[in-house]
């Protein structure tokens, strides 16, 4: 999910940062950064929730999809199909997610045409809606890299000399994830406006942590620790970063990249 997508549903999916590790190739996504001649850092927002509730937080008791009123999340839209890999290689997507474990559902992926159901046909997207969700995300992933997504590896960069240590930090298969800080601070001191759309942001996400590490007492799961704890630790990370933002004096958006920024994230 974007940035902006998690500000929007920001009472249902707790926000954060997501810091991967993949190979440098002709295909290297257009959110990541590359650190050496065979590697290259990931840098993206998502969705985080307790592994051991196996759903989607927007989930309704009925099973059904919450969001349809006000708009699904793009990459939802976009399932099965993946907006980080190109075009021409999402044939490969498909025919890892029909057979791969945890695809609920997922033997609905065949190959050849089923009426009204395609999505691929000679390495291009078919599916209008399908086409208009990716080119959305990747939009969002472009403009997020200029506003915030580049600061923080620049931050990453100056504090970690050796990159051999910043890949280290990294586990070779997912994500590491932090609060969503870094993001927060670099759009919120741009201008009073997003500063005002940061905190409003931060206090619902404090109240949303706090349900969910309630529920996850009530649950008495051992394996929902780990996440309690990190929920807490984002908690407390993100009243630090409201009351920097507090602090902050009245400003106006001056320069080109704060107009850019409230012409995306405030409504």
């Amino acid at each position: 999910m974007s940035l902006r997508e998690l500000f929007e549903h920001r009472d249902v999916f707790v926000g954060c940062i997501a810091l991967g590790r993949i190979p440098r190739d002709a295909h290297t996504p257009l959110h990541a950064f590359p650190v050496d001649e065979a590697n290259a850092i990931t840098i993206t927002t998502l969705g985080l929730d307790y592994p051991s509730l196996g759903r989607c937080p927007a989930l309704a008791h009925d099973g059904l999809c919450s969001l349809h009123a006000k708009g699904n999340p793009d990459q939802c839209i976009a399932v099965p199909l993946d907006p980080l890999v190109p075009d021409h290689l999402q044939h490969a997507v498909l025919a890892q997610r029909s057979h791969g474990a945890g695809w609920i559902g997922a033997q609905c992926i065949r190959p050849g045409e089923h009426g009204g159901a395609l999505l691929l046909r000679a390495g291009e997207i078919v599916d209008e809606e399908a086409k208009a969700a990716m080119h959305r995300r990747r939009q969002a992933l472009n403009l997020e890299r200029e506003l915030w997504a580049a600061s923080l590896f620049d931050a990453l960069r100056r504090d970690v000399a050796d990159p051999r240590r910043a890949l280290a930090m990294l586990p070779s298969d997912g994500y590491r994830t932090i609060a969503s800080v870094p993001a927060l601070l670099g759009i919120g001191t741009l201008s009073t406006p997003l500063a005002r759309s940061c905190i409003a942001y931060i206090d619902a996400q404090t109240a949303l942590m706090h349900r969910n590490v309630w529920q996850a007492v009530q649950r008495r799961r051992l394996d929902d620790r780990p996440m309690t704890q990190t929920l807490r630790g984002f908690s407390d990370a993100l009243q630090h970063a409201r009351a920097h933002l507090c602090a902050l004096p009245e400003r106006t958006a001056a320069s080109p990249l704060a107009k850019e920024a409230e012409a995306w994230f405030l409504p």
